[in-house]
This record gives structure tokens, C-alpha cells and sequence, in this order.
């Protein structure tokens, strides 16, 4: 089962190639050739069945090339199936062949093509679904105790298909064209035919001795890279294809084309002309007879030419008569006749009786006649059109001041575009805008990507842009920064729609341009209305939780306290690790109850009893922070606070500078959690502005001395939303349970009581920096 049907040869690939790209130019060839609408029937079918057989050819020489068993179950199957589909083009061929014999011969239609391409097609498909489903079948086929397919199965079978539809064709085709090339009289066709018949019967002789009879002798599958069945064939039936449109452009349409010529040119002519034979019993008639006598070609043809014409007349002879006087529809008609004979072949001839009216009075009656009632016809249909289009200009000027009515009492700028991005339409909104754009143009890098989209895609495009008080398109985040800093900036949606119409991309554009500052401003205020709403509520609700908690958790710190005090007497080594250890522990509890009590203090509303500001070196409060998060920090995050000046003292509380610097320092060993490790730097160094900073994101600091706290960290950063809300109460960026989003919120209150300013800088992805601004205190003022 294991056979070779497609071959690996390029050469055969290529010769494949051009067979196909021949099949698909020569038609259109050919058409020009003989100036006609469409190829002869059987030319057309042979054509088509070329250029079928050849695809499949390529798609088996691509990709079933060599030996494929049906093991190889998907190969196997594929290329079954388009030798199944090769089989169907044979077939085909030969249904075409056998019409185009008969139909170079010019004789009656037999039904033996239509039972033979049935037939033929119906084997096929039987065959090659024995050949996928169940292959053994047709090897196994028992003939009296002889296997005949039991070797090479897919060879032998389509052979026999190949004798029965498509050689006897081949045959049938040859044996026709020298039947009709002997009995034609024409030279032309003589030759043409007899070479047409000798090119054919030496192609089949040389696509059988190479498809069957060496094949069979050199031993089937020897050939390397696998045989490929059929394939001279396939280039046979190109070249019979070229060699039957060659006949039909020299010797039968030559023939033919002179016969429509002149059929067309006596049906035109105003003359009359009839044929009669030698009983006198007309056979045929032209217009121009029938518009002379009065009388339609049914009425005329089967009567008496005697009956017709004047019977004196000898209508046998070849001669003219001049003045014949004839009565035609109670009028008198000056006839000019003369009388022929047509030789057709050997042994046929036709009389004519070829006639004009001298007079021309009928004819230029009727031509006038018919010319007024034309006249008065096409003028009537002028008035009708006239009217027509009047109504219909009416009813589309109506229309478009409809139009401009409408989109000019839009609120919002509208502008339509051609699909080359010409401007062709503006409303009143964007004519006070821009001013008149019709007929130009756009710069390319002035066109946003979502307007190429929809013109080139035909997809609605939508967008939010921002724009300066100058009025030039900027970013988000330069309109964040803008509006932080309290200038101006518009917002607009953008749509651009694109106008689906029959044809392809570019599309016409129709673009809206909505201003949604003032919307988008309200909106705003009443998120934030809503966002402080929602803030108190939930500070009323902490307050209440707060105060309960914070009673009973400062007596568990005055206990706390209590133990590590008795802790710190019974230790003995006060140089000792352990004795550190409850020191620090006790710093932590003492600065937990005094966050607490302050806490009491200000539920209570007890404002004089806040702790007092003191004088203070702030370098110390880093250190505390640093020696804090020392001890639970991740091994992949370094700290660094070398550049911490020493000499600087600032006025303020000091637990609230500790849990300023411990929120940042928190955060930022968060962000830096999240992207795998990183750098967390405190520094600390005096800073004098002559002028008033102003920063995004930030209140302006005023100038003056201050000593400048730097808490930078290499972490993810934060985008431009996320700068807007850091310091509003309850806002966090971390999961549910991992933060109240309040340790910002109460720095930047701890920072107000303590007259101190921070700036922020952030990139996304890199990092985010911090800057303190605390006021300076010297000598003489602390004095």
C-alpha cells in the first residue's frame, strides 16, 4: 500500500508553476484575441479544469511528495484527497473534449457526456473514499482467485478510470478534426485541423510513454524522491487547451465571423431582400423587407415569392428591373429589383431578390412618423425629469439646512473630514475656534493616533485631552501638575467616527470635540464632598473606638512600664546585651503612652495639657528610627544615613518628628517589598530660600532657614493619581489588612503643628524622594 503519487522534483514545481499561471493568462488572452464576451463553453470548462489540476499538483508536490503509507494517517488522508480531486479535473477534461468535437463539427448534442462526466465523477468519489476509509478493500478485490489490485491499488485503479474517461475522449477528438478537415473545401480549415489533429495524437502518444509505458518497464517507485503519477498529462491537457483556442481564433471564427458580419450588415441595411428556392417558396427575409412590403417576417417566409412581388417577373433569372410599380397598404411604391443567385455549397443554391423604393415615400413616412412620436415622447420624459430633479434639489437643499442648522446649534465643536483627512464640513462652535479649515489640511504629526485609527480601521475612537490656558495639548500629568499649582486647564472628550460606506478604508472622518472642564469640576468638588463625608464619618466612628482603646491600653503601657523599670533594677550587668535590649523597650512604651495620652488628651479636647515644644538636635530622632528598623529589616534592603549634620537644632515635639520620619520610613520599606530590595537614605543638612518654593503635590514653602530632612528610597514610585490622595485620611495602596491609609495623613498634620513644609518628587518604577523643611533654631532665638 506503501505507493509514490507526487514527486519532490522542482523541476516539476516549476514547470507546474508555469502551467498554472499559463491556464490563468491565456483566457484572458484570448478573449482580446477574438473580441468576444466569453470563451466558447468547452474551452471555458477545459480552462478551469486546468487550472484546478495544476493547483493540485502544487499542493502535492509541497506537501505529499515520496512514498506515504496509511499509517501515515493525516498525510495519507490530505493527499488522497487532492489526487481525488486530480481525478475529478481528468474526468472533466475528457466531458470537455468530447463537446468540443462535437462542437467544431457543428452536429447535435448526444447525451453520452453528461452519462460519461456522471459516471466518471461518481467512480471517482467512490474510489478515493475506499482509498481513505478502508484501502485493504481495494487491494483485497478477488477476480476469480486473482488479485489485480493487489499491487500498486491507486495506480491501477485510476488507470482504469484514465482508459474509460479520458483517453477514448482524446481519441474521439482526433478522429473528428480529420473527419472535418477532409470534407472542408476551406484550405484554412484543411490545415488548421490537420495540424490541430497530428499535434494531438503526438502529445498522447508522448504523455502515455511517459506516464505509463516507462513507468511500467523501469519498475514503478525507482524514480528518487518519489514518482509523480499522471504528470505529462497534466501538461497535455494545457497544450490541447491552447491548441482548440487556436482553431477557434483562426479557421471556425474567421468562417463565422464573416457570416455575423454579414448577417448584421443585411439586417441593418433599409433595402429588402428575400431568399426563395427553386420552388419559389421564400425562406428568409431581412428588416428592410418587412418595412417595404408592410408585412412581418412569420407572414412572409413559407409563401410564394409570385405572391409577393408582381408575377411577371422572371425570378429564376439573373437580372434587374427598374420602375416596377407595386401596391403596397393602398399606396404606390416604385420599385427597383434585382434578381441573383447564392451558391452555399456544391450542391445548394439560393435565389435572392434584392429591392429598394425609389420613391422612399413609405419609408420617409414612417421614419417621420416614428421620429414624432419619439420627439413628443422624449419631451414629455424631459418635463418629468426636469421636475424630478427640481424636487429633489429642493428636498436636498432642505436637507442640508437642516444640517447646518443642526450641528451648528450643537454645544460642542463638531468638523468633518474627507477620507484624505481634507476638512469639508466645520460648526459655528469651531469656526470661532480655529477659524475656517475647509479644503486644507492637518500636519501628520498634528493628527492623534486615534483619528488615524478610525480612518484607516472604520473604528470609533474615543480620548480625553487636556489643554493649557494658551490652548496647546499637553499630558495628564503636566495637567495634574498645572491644576495642583492652581492655573488653568481645560478638559475635552474626543471622538472621531468613522462614516462606513461601500468601499474600502480611508474612511470619511466626522469628529466631536466636547469641552468637559466645567463637568469635570463638579465632579471633582462632589467626589470630594463625598470623600469628606465619608472621612468624618469614619473619624467620628475611629474617635469614639479610639478612646476607649486608648484607656485601657495606657493602663497595659503604665504596667508595661512598671515591669521593665524593676527589669532594669534586677539586672546587674548594666553593660549587658539584655539590659539594652529592655531600655530600648522601655523607650518605645514611654513613647506609646505619651502618643496616648496625647491621643486622651485630644478626644478629651484637653488642649493645655499637649506636650510642650522643645529645643532639640533632630539627627538623634533619625538614628532612634534607623536602630528601630534595623531590627526587622529584609536582607535585601540596605539603609544609609552617613550624611546626617549634627550641628542643626529645630523646635518641636520630638515623638512627633519619630512618627513623621517612622510613617516615611515605613512606606518606604513597602514600595521597595514590592519590587525585590533596594536603598532606603535619610539625610540631613541645612537649606536657605531666598524665595517662596512651589512644588506640585505641595503646599509653597515660604523662604527662611530650615534644616532639610531627605527620606529617599529606590522603590516603585507613585503616578500622578496616587500623588493627588497620599495625604487623604484612609487612603492606602496596600492590600486589605496591611494598612488603615492614616500614617501619612497624621505626618502631615504632625508637620502643620510643627510650622515644617515637605516637597515630593517620584518616578514611577525608580523611586520616590521626600523633603522636610523644619525651621531652623539658633542660639540667640533659643535664648
Amino acid at each position: 500500500m506503501a505507493e509514490s503519487l507526487y514527486s519532490d522534483s522542482s523541476y516539476l514545481l516549476v514547470l507546474s508553476v508555469l502551467a498554472l499561471l499559463v491556464s490563468f493568462y491565456y483566457p484572458v488572452l484570448l478573449e482580446h484575441k477574438m473580441t468576444a464576451r466569453r470563451l466558447p463553453k468547452p474551452l471555458r470548462m477545459m480552462v478551469i479544469s486546468n487550472i484546478a489540476w495544476n493547483a493540485c499538483s502544487i499542493l502535492g508536490i509541497l506537501f505529499f511528495s515520496g512514498t506515504i503509507t496509511p499509517e501515515m494517517s493525516n498525510y495519507y488522508i490530505g493527499r488522497q484527497l487532492i489526487f481525488g480531486l486530480q481525478a475529478l479535473c481528468w474526468v472533466r477534461v475528457g466531458v470537455a473534449l468530447y463537446d468540443m468535437g462535437e462542437l467544431v463539427l457543428f452536429s447535435h448534442r448526444t447525451p453520452y457526456k453528461t452519462i460519461s462526466g456522471s459516471v466518471g465523477i461518481m467512480i471517482v468519489i467512490a474510489l478515493t473514499f475506499l482509498f481513505v476509509v478502508s484501502p485493504e478493500t481495494i487491494s483485497g478485490f478477488d477476480f476469480f482467485g486473482i488479485l489485480p489490485f493487489a499491487y500498486m491499488p491507486i495506480f491501477k485503479t485510476f488507470t482504469v478510470v484514465y482508459l474509460l474517461f479520458f483517453l477514448p475522449a482524446c481519441l474521439l477528438i482526433i478522429y473528428q478534426l480529420m473527419r472535418s478537415s477532409l470534407r472542408s473545401l476551406d484550405p484554412t480549415v484543411l490545415h488548421t485541423g490537420a495540424y490541430m489533429a497530428g499535434s494531438l495524437s503526438v502529445c498522447l502518444v508522448v504523455a502515455v510513454l511517459f506516464d505509463f509505458v516507462i513507468p511500467l518497464i523501469k519498475g514503478y517507485g525507482a524514480w528518487n524522491g518519489g514518482f509523480q503519477f499522471f504528470v505529462w498529462h497534466q501538461f497535455l491537457t494545457l497544450f490541447i487547451a491552447v491548441l482548440c483556442g487556436q482553431y477557434y481564433t483562426s479557421a471556425r471564427f474567421r468562417d463565422m465571423g464573416a457570416y455575423w458580419f454579414l448577417q448584421k450588415l443585411i439586417n441593418k441595411i433599409e433595402d429588402g431582400i428575400i431568399y426563395y428556392d427553386e420552388a419559389g417558396k421564400i425562406k428568409a427575409v431581412n428588416h428592410g423587407a418587412t418595412k417595404l412590403l408592410g408585412q412581418s417576417s412569420i407572414s412572409l417566409c413559407g409563401r410564394s415569392i409570385k405572391n409577393v412581388l408582381p408575377p411577371n417577373l422572371d425570378f429564376f433569372r439573373e437580372t434587374v428591373y427598374s420602375d416596377v410599380r407595386m401596391n403596397i397598404n393602398g399606396e404606390t411604391h416604385v420599385m427597383k429589383i434585382y434578381f441573383f443567385k447564392c451558391r452555399q455549397t456544391l450542391m445548394t443554391i439560393v435565389n435572392v431578390a434584392f429591392f429598394m423604393d425609389q420613391s422612399k415615400t413609405l419609408l420617409l413616412q414612417q421614419n417621420l412618423k416614428t421620429l414624432n412620436e419619439q420627439y413628443v415622447e422624449y419631451t414629455h420624459d424631459l418635463v418629468r425629469y426636469q421636475d424630478r430633479l427640481n424636487k429633489e434639489a429642493s428636498i436636498k437643499v432642505e436637507k442640508e439646512n437642516v444640517l447646518n442648522t443642526l450641528i451648528n446649534a450643537l454645544p460642542f465643536r463638531v468638523w468633518y473630514k474627507s477620507e484624505l483627512g481634507v476638512y469639508q464640513k466645520q460648526n459655528r462652535l469651531d469656526l470661532e475656534k480655529r477659524g475656517s479649515r475647509e479644503g486644507a489640511r492637518d500636519n501628520d504629526e498634528d493628527i492623534s493616533v486615534y483619528e488615524k485609527e478610525a480612518r484607516e480601521k472604520g473604528e470609533v475612537k474615543m480620548y480625553t485631552s487636556f489643554e493649557d490656558k494658551d490652548g496647546a495639548e499637553i499630558s495628564q500629568d503636566e495637567a495634574n501638575r498645572l491644576t495642583g499649582m492652581g492655573e488653568l486647564v481645560q478638559t475635552f472628550d474626543n471622538m472621531y467616527i468613522p462614516i462606513l460606506q461601500a468601499g474600502k478604508a480611508p474612511y470619511k472622518t466626522l469628529c466631536l470635540k466636547v469641552d468637559m472642564t466645567e463637568q469635570r469640576r463638579l465632579e471633582y468638588e462632589r467626589n470630594m464632598l463625598r470623600e469628606q463625608k465619608f472621612i468624618h464619618s469614619r473619624l467620628e466612628e475611629l474617635g469614639t473606638i479610639c478612646g476607649a482603646f486608648a484607656h485601657d491600653y495606657n493602663n497595659i503601657l503604665g504596667s508595661q512600664l512598671g515591669f521593665l523599670e524593676i527589669a532594669q533594677e534586677v539586672i546587674e550587668d548594666k553593660q549587658s546585651q539584655v539590659y539594652t535590649f529592655i531600655s530600648e523597650a522601655k523607650k518605645a512604651a514611654q513613647r506609646g503612652k505619651d502618643s496616648l495620652n496625647e491621643l486622651l488628651n485630644a478626644i478629651r479636647g484637653n488642649a493645655n495639657a499637649a506636650t510642650p515644644a522643645i529645643v532639640f538636635s533632630p539627627y538623634m530622632i533619625i538614628e532612634d528610627v534607623v536602630r528601630k528598623i534595623s531590627l526587622t529589616l529584609p536582607p535585601n534592603v540596605k539603609v544609609h544615613s552617613e550624611e546626617l549634620d549634627k550641628s542643626l537644632k529645630i523646635r518641636g515635639i520630638v515623638a512627633s518628628l519619630d512618627r513623621i520620619i517612622s510613617n516615611l520610613a515605613n512606606n518606604a520599606l513597602f514600595a521597595m517589598k514590592e519590587t525585590g530590595g533596594g536603598s532606603l537614605t535619610f539625610k540631613l543638612y541645612p537649606e536657605t530660600l531666598e524665595s517662596q518654593l512651589v512644588t506640585p503635590y505641595a503646599p509653597p514653602v515660604p523662604a527662611g532657614s530650615y534644616a532639610k530632612f531627605e527620606i529617599s528610597d529606590t522603590g516603585t514610585g507613585m503616578d500622578s493619581g496616587t500623588l493627588e490622595r497620599i495625604f487623604a485620611p484612609f487612603f492606602t495602596t496596600k492590600a486589605p489588612g496591611e494598612g488603615l491609609g492614616l500614617g501619612l495623613s497624621s505626618a502631615l498634620r504632625l508637620l502643620k503643628e510643627g510650622n515644617a513644609y515637605f516637597t515630593v518628587q517620584t518616578i514611577l518604577g525608580k523611586g520616590t524622594t521626600f523633603y522636610l523643611y523644619w525651621p531652623m533654631e539658633t542660639e540667640t532665638k533659643e535664648g
